[in-house]
């Protein structure tokens, strides 16, 4: 089972018709039936009711519809994640300095310019000075 096929279920299951589904998710309507059978096969039953005119999700397919949002909000959410800290917005930055030299004004204003730092420090020598000179 591939994410394409969740998301192509997906799509079918709120349209509950073939052609809407393809136009939605831009894909062409045979290619949609075939994946929404090889899914059926795969998964060893229905997912929908085959009507004239459109699809409705078997009891089976009802089930399966809510957990099929779920795995790909949670792949959707994986991937924000891996791609803030993949672009440095997200994650843990550690910094030593020796505080003799640094605090005389330098460090303190470096970091009242990066909100993100200020918000995230934690208490501690460091963090004491930097909320105490200002």
């Amino acid at each position: 089972m591939e994410l394409r096929h969740l998301r192509y279920f997906v799509g079918v299951a709120e349209e509950q018709h073939f052609g809407r589904a393809a136009e939605r998710l831009r894909v062409a309507q045979p290619s949609l039936s075939r994946q929404i059978q090889d899914l059926e096969s795969e998964m060893g039953f229905l997912l929908f009711d085959r009507l004239p005119r459109g699809v409705r999700l078997s009891a089976a397919g009802k089930l399966f519809l809510n957990d099929a949002r779920r795995i790909l909000q949670d792949v959707d959410e994986a991937k924000r994640r891996a791609e803030r800290i993949a672009l440095g917005k997200a994650g843990t930055l550690r910094i030593g300095i020796a505080t003799a030299v640094a605090w005389h004004g330098l460090v303190v204003d470096s970091f009242r310019r990066i909100p993100a730092l200020a918000a995230g420090r934690r208490a501690g020598a460091a963090s004491s000075a930097f909320c105490s000179s200002g």
